[in-house]
């Protein structure tokens, strides 16, 4: 592949902003409002860290502000997962699709915004992920909130990435102190070396 168009990573093939099929489906749709406008690095950690502790065969799990839909497509594919990727911007969902059909896999998608999921809804998932999604002050209610109704026999697992930015250190500060949170952090090398941190809320 053409490096200037996508990478692969883990054997899943992700496409840049550059690649032709990209191109055509942007120049479809209006810009994007919630800054689903590339493949994110977290996106990419995220991958790593699930290879390194992987998902249960077939577990349900929502991906959250899900953007391009690496993530999705990578544990629809490596795992059987039954994702669904959500994200507040209807507008991603033939750039996820894209993903999934050339990966050869099947994952849902969703246009919801967060306050939309109520807890017995929440509470059918196993895993919860997210990343780059603590883009901006406002977000933090919503996925604390989110989170408080994650309150089960057997609450979701919950793993959100970010490069670090203050909205992410509010979230996980306000989940640290309110739940079995921890944050945790992994360096990357690959397209270039990156530290990113996880808030991470286990289910076991």
């Amino acid at each position: 592949m053409n490096p200037m168009h996508g990478i692969n990573h883990h054997g899943i093939t992700l496409l840049r902003a550059a690649d032709p099929r990209v191109r055509r489906i942007r120049r479809s749709l209006p810009k994007a409002s919630a800054h689903g406008n590339k493949i994110w690095r977290s996106s990419l950690a995220i991958m790593d860290y699930f290879i390194d502790n992987p998902l249960p065969a077939s577990s349900r799990v929502l991906d959250i502000g899900c953007g391009w839909g690496a993530v999705a497509v990578h544990l629809a594919k490596h795992f059987d997962a039954d994702v669904t990727a959500l994200d507040i911007d209807p507008r991603v969902e033939l750039l996820v699709k894209l993903h999934s059909d050339i990966n050869n896999c099947r994952v849902n998608f969703s246009a919801r915004d967060l306050a939309t999921l109520d807890s017995r809804e929440i509470n059918s998932y196993h895993t919860i992920v997210g990343a780059d999604i603590c883009f901006w002050d406002a977000i933090v209610e919503p996925l604390f909130n989110l989170i408080s109704r994650s309150n089960g026999p057997k609450p979701p697992a919950v793993l959100i990435a970010d490069p670090g930015r203050p909205p992410f250190w509010e979230l996980a500060e306000r989940c640290v102190e309110a739940f079995d949170a921890e944050v945790i952090s992994r360096n990357s090398y690959i397209p270039r070396r990156a530290q990113t941190f996880f808030l991470r809320i286990e289910n076991e």
